[in-house]
């Protein structure tokens, strides 16, 4: 008699067990988003809208067009446009070449 690959004569059903964990003593406690970010963000981080506010005014402050923002940071000329009118943020990559070669990046961003 062959076994198959897939079921040994040894195998057994396992019946599924009760959940063995405890339950948790803070759920439901009916928290905000907003109140677990601010009681749990990282310090010093900027909210999405007042970043968006922050890198519209570096890039505004940087480049005298659009189209000289695109060529600089490699990206679409809608890309740029969405960044100079504060409609989207960019990946940290981005950030981080801005970081290395704006000058006022610290000034505009972080206000030194």
């Amino acid at each position: 008699m062959k076994q198959s690959l897939l079921k040994s004569e040894h195998s057994h059903h396992r019946i599924p067990r009760a959940q063995t964990s405890r339950l948790n003593p803070f759920d439901g406690r009916g928290r905000s988003v907003a109140d677990r970010r601010r009681n749990h963000g990282a310090v010093g981080r900027l909210e999405p809208e007042d970043f968006r506010r922050r890198w519209s005014l570096l890039l505004i402050s940087n480049f005298a067009t659009r189209e000289l923002c695109a060529v600089h940071f490699g990206v679409t000329f809608q890309t740029s446009c969405n960044w100079f009118d504060g409609l989207r943020t960019p990946t940290g990559d981005v950030v981080d070449f801005a970081a290395h070669s704006l000058p006022n990046y610290a000034a505009v961003m972080w206000g030194k």
